[in-house]
């Protein structure tokens, strides 16, 4: 069973990706979420790749308790764009995970975007990823995230 970072926690993921045996809740890509979307259960999960559109999700977004954005490659940035969408404009707040070629680094940028869980690399250090959420404490700029929140200094 894999582990992921999710709310500065390692837990247990009992969800199963696209394509993984096993057991537990099978996550739907985006195409047969909103093909199913008049049957959806109360608690969908979806796999959203680089390449697909988030706005469609609005008519089903109520359903979704869990959404993936997989990153096939470092330093791609449209699953940041996705997850501003899905947090600002669709209003999700549900478990929003991050997976694929992702770096600790990336980590507290991804928070701000909205992301809120971790699905890493079994070589990354999970200790170093914990560390990198908390690296920076003070933040300028309003953000779509939980993890990561602006913190004002008033200085008298």
């Amino acid at each position: 069973m894999r582990q992921i970072l999710r709310q500065h926690e390692l837990r247990r993921d009992p969800w199963r990706y696209p394509g993984e045996a096993g057991s537990g809740p099978q996550l739907l890509t985006l195409a047969e979420l909103l093909a199913a979307a008049p049957l959806l259960p109360a608690a969908a999960g979806v796999y959203i790749g680089p390449s697909d559109a988030v706005l469609p999700l609005a008519g089903v977004i109520d359903k979704v308790a869990l959404i993936v954005v997989h990153f096939e490659k470092n330093g791609d940035g449209r699953g940041f764009s996705q997850a501003q969408v899905l947090r600002q404009q669709l209003g999700f707040r549900g478990e929003l995970r991050a997976c694929g070629e992702l770096k600790r680094d990336h980590l507290y940028l991804l928070a701000r975007c909205g992301f809120d869980a971790f699905d890493l690399d079994p070589a990354e250090d999970r200790a170093a990823a914990l560390a990198q959420l908390r690296r920076f404490s003070v933040a300028y700029q309003h953000s779509s995230g939980t993890l990561v929140q602006p913190r004002l200094r008033i200085q008298a």
